[in-house]
């Protein structure tokens, strides 16, 4: 039996065909976990927890953005072990009070927070009772060495890896944009 290939589609036309399918699989299959925005060490971190995040705290903090968020969670594990192993671990309960402290200063209603939300706080009063330490140095080469051994995969929308892991701003290399004039 032979199938005959019609002969419409020419070599451009595949060629363009199997380029769009091409950027669909690399924006699609960015994590190997659908609906991942990352996967730190075989855990993921969906990406309807960072939009959520990001949407409950954009009021209380500037730059609340979906990749400020996802940069915070990346290295939130690793910051909580280290406050707690140095004896100023953050609880939710804390993390949830010092929301509360900030929506009262700003008028707005106390508000109930994702665990999501309540770990980029917990990350944040934790990183500075860090720095706040006598060995605050020795403490931040620990945590960019932990960070920088972690397995990491990041979906591309929310930024690129960068030295120790570090999440910087997305690349968008397809748009191309001319300056205003």
């Amino acid at each position: 039996m032979t199938v005959k290939v019609p002969r419409s589609v020419g070599p451009r036309r595949a060629v363009a065909g199997a380029g769009v399918l091409a950027v669909a699989a690399l924006l699609g299959a960015c994590t190997g976990q659908p609906g991942a925005a990352a996967v730190v060490d075989g855990t993921a971190i969906s990406t309807a927890e960072v939009q959520t995040a990001s949407t409950e705290l954009g009021p209380y903090f500037d730059g609340a953005t979906p990749t400020n968020v996802l940069a915070v969670l990346l290295q939130a594990p690793v910051v909580e072990k280290l406050a707690a192993e140095n004896g100023v671990g953050v609880s939710k309960d804390e993390a949830q009070a010092a929301l509360d402290t900030q929506a009262q200063a700003i008028g707005r209603d106390v508000e109930t927070f994702s665990d999501t939300a309540l770990s980029v706080v917990r990350y944040s009063l934790a990183v500075t009772d860090l720095q706040a330490l006598p060995d605050a140095a020795d403490i931040v080469t620990e945590l960019t060495e932990q960070v920088a051994a972690q397995d990491i995969q990041v979906n591309p929308r929310y930024g690129d890896l960068g030295a120790d892991n570090m999440l910087g701003a997305p690349s968008f290399p397809w748009i191309v944009t001319t300056p205003a004039g």
